[in-house]
C-alpha cells in the first residue's frame, strides 16, 4: 500500500488504514462488488481492470478509477491496482488550468440544476432536489448530502431529502421531527449562515449532544449552509464526510453555498407561486361568495363534502378528456375519538382547523384541493399527479402535520397527533370509474393504512 494512497485515505500517524476493511462498490447500483466481481479479484485471475469504483476503507469513502496491473519479478508475477482519485485538490498540487476546469464543470451542474427546477412542475420538485444533491455528492467526492427544513415556529427541524455514497448508511428516517432546542451549537452557526468541522472530535463539550449524533452516524468532517426563504431562515443544506477527518477547501465552502442559493430561489417562488394561487382563490370566491357559503366547511373554512363531490366528478371528466393523471387522498385523523375524551371537543375542533391548514398549505399545485369530508375525515383532490409524485406528496403531508406537534397521549408516534392516508389514482382509460368508484378504493387503502400501524399512506 503506497503512501499516496494512504494520504488521500485520510491516514496519519495515529490513524492507519486497515486492509481487510477495503471494500468496492458500484458507484450507480451501490451494490458492494463482491468475489468475481472485485477488482482483486479480476486482477488475479488475469483480467485486465480499468473500471469506476466507491472504494471505501476504515477512514474515507472515494470515487476513484481502478486500474490493474502485472509486474514479473524473479520470485514470481505480482498484481498491482493503481487507484486514481476522481478529484482535484485546488488549494494544492492542482494546476490553474485544472482548477479552472473544475470550476467551469461545477457552473455547468449549476446550469444544469438551475434549468431543471425551474421548469419542473410543483410535483416534480421533490424528485429534482433529490437528483440534484445526488449530483452535488458525486461532483465532490463526499459521502452524505442532504436537505432539512425547519418547522414554521423553528421549534423542529427534519432530514426531507438525503443522498448516500454506495456503502454509506442512510440516516433521514432517524432524522424527522428533532427538536432544535437539543443542538443549539449546530443552529447558532446555521442560523449564522454556515457550520464547518473539519474534525468532530475538536467540537467543545458545550456541543456534547452534537457530537454524540455525528459519532452515532459515523460522521469525522461535516458542512452546513443555511438557506433563506422570504428573508427568513427555511432550513440548511449539508453534507459529511465519514471515516476520517477533512479540511473543507474555500471551494468546497463556496459551491455549498450557491447550491443552497438556487434551492432557496426555487423555494422563494414556490413560495410566491402559492401566494398568487391563494390572491387567485380570493378573487373566486369574492365572486362567487354565495355558492362559497354553501359549499364550504364552517369549522375549517375549507371545501366540505358537497363541494368534494362536485370537484371530483368535474375533475375526472377533465382527466379523461386530457389524459392527464388524476390522484385522490383520503385522510382519517388517528384515534380522534379518543383525543377529543381526553383534551376536549373544543381542542378537537382547534386540532382540525390546524390539520386543514395544513392540507391546503401542502396542496401547491392550482387545481390541487383540500377538502373536509366530514367528521374527522379530510380529502385532497390532486389533477396532474401520478402514481409516483402522490406518495412523495402523501409522505410531506404525513410530516407537515406531525411537525405540528400537537399532544396525543394516546398515540403510539411519539405521543403526537397524526394521520393515515389512503391513496388512488384513477384510470383515465376505464370510463367505467365512477367518482363513487375512486373513493370507494381510497377508503380501502385508508383502512390498510390504518392496519398498517396509522401515521402511514398505502395505495
Amino acid at each position: 500500500m503506497s503512501s499516496g494512497f494512504k494520504r488521500n485515505f485520510g491516514a496519519t500517524d495515529k490513524r492507519d488504514i486497515n486492509v481487510d476493511e477495503i471494500t468496492f462498490f458500484d458507484p450507480v447500483s451501490k451494490v458492494e462488488l463482491l468475489k468475481a466481481e472485485s477488482p482483486f479479484e479480476l486482477a488475479e485471475h488475469g483480467e485486465q481492470v480499468n473500471l469506476w469504483v466507491r472504494l471505501q476503507t476504515n477512514l474515507r469513502t472515494i470515487h476513484c478509477l481502478v486500474e490493474s496491473k502485472v509486474v514479473s519479478t524473479p520470485p514470481g508475477d505480482w498484481v498491482f491496482l493503481h487507484i486514481k482519485i476522481n478529484f482535484d485538490d485546488l488549494s494544492t498540487n492542482a494546476s490553474k488550468d485544472t482548477a479552472i476546469g473544475k470550476h467551469i464543470s461545477f457552473n455547468q451542474l449549476l446550469t444544469n440544476f438551475s434549468s431543471k427546477l425551474i421548469n419542473a412542475g410543483i410535483h416534480e420538485l421533490d424528485a429534482i432536489i433529490d437528483q440534484s444533491l445526488a449530483a452535488f455528492g458525486e461532483f465532490c467526492d463526499v459521502d452524505r448530502c442532504y436537505l432539512f427544513e425547519f418547522s414554521d415556529d423553528g421549534d423542529l427541524m427534519s432530514n426531507t431529502h438525503e443522498w448516500v455514497a454506495a456503502g454509506v448508511t442512510p440516516y433521514i428516517d432517524d432524522l424527522q421531527d428533532m427538536p432544535t432546542n437539543e443542538m443549539p451549537y449546530l443552529i447558532e452557526h446555521v442560523t449564522n449562515g454556515i457550520f464547518k468541522v473539519d474534525d468532530v472530535a475538536t467540537i467543545p463539550d458545550t456541543a456534547s449532544k452534537e457530537r454524540a449524533e455525528f459519532e452515532r452516524e459515523r460522521i469525522c468532517s461535516i458542512l452546513c449552509v443555511r438557506i433563506m426563504v422570504n428573508s427568513k431562515i427555511y432550513g440548511f443544506i449539508g453534507c459529511d464526510i465519514i471515516g476520517g477527518p477533512y479540511e473543507w477547501k474555500p471551494h468546497d465552502i463556496e459551491y455549498l453555498k450557491r447550491v443552497g442559493e438556487i434551492l432557496g430561489n426555487t423555494l422563494q417562488n414556490l413560495h410566491n407561486q402559492k401566494a398568487l394561487q391563494k390572491v387567485q382563490i380570493e378573487l373566486v370566491e369574492a365572486n362567487k361568495q354565495l355558492e362559497r357559503l354553501a359549499n364550504i366547511d364552517g369549522l375549517t373554512g375549507i371545501g366540505n363534502r358537497r363541494f368534494f363531490d362536485n370537484a371530483l366528478e368535474c375533475e375526472l371528466v377533465e382527466s379523461r378528456n386530457s389524459q392527464r393523471p388524476l390522484s385522490l387522498l383520503l385522510i382519517d385523523v388517528d384515534s380522534f375519538k379518543a383525543f377529543n375524551d381526553t383534551y376536549g371537543h373544543v381542542a378537537g375542533d382547534n386540532a382540525l382547523e390546524k390539520i386543514a391548514e395544513t392540507l391546503t398549505n401542502s396542496c401547491l399545485g392550482l387545481n390541487d384541493l383540500a377538502v373536509r369530508y366530514g367528521g374527522e375525515e379530510f380529502a385532497v383532490i390532486l389533477p396532474g399527479a401520478s402514481e409516483k409524485s402522490v406518495m412523495r406528496i402523501a409522505e410531506q403531508i404525513l410530516r407537515n402535520v406531525r411537525k405540528l406537534g400537537i399532544p396525543h397521549e394516546h398515540s403510539h408516534h411519539n405521543k403526537l397527533l397524526t394521520i393515515s392516508i389512503g391513496l388512488v389514482c384513477a384510470d383515465i382509460d376505464n370510463q367505467r370509474e365512477s367518482a363513487t368508484d375512486l373513493v370507494l378504493k381510497a377508503d380501502e387503502a385508508l383502512y390498510r393504512a390504518k392496519h398498517a400501524g396509522k401515521n402511514c399512506a398505502k395505495f
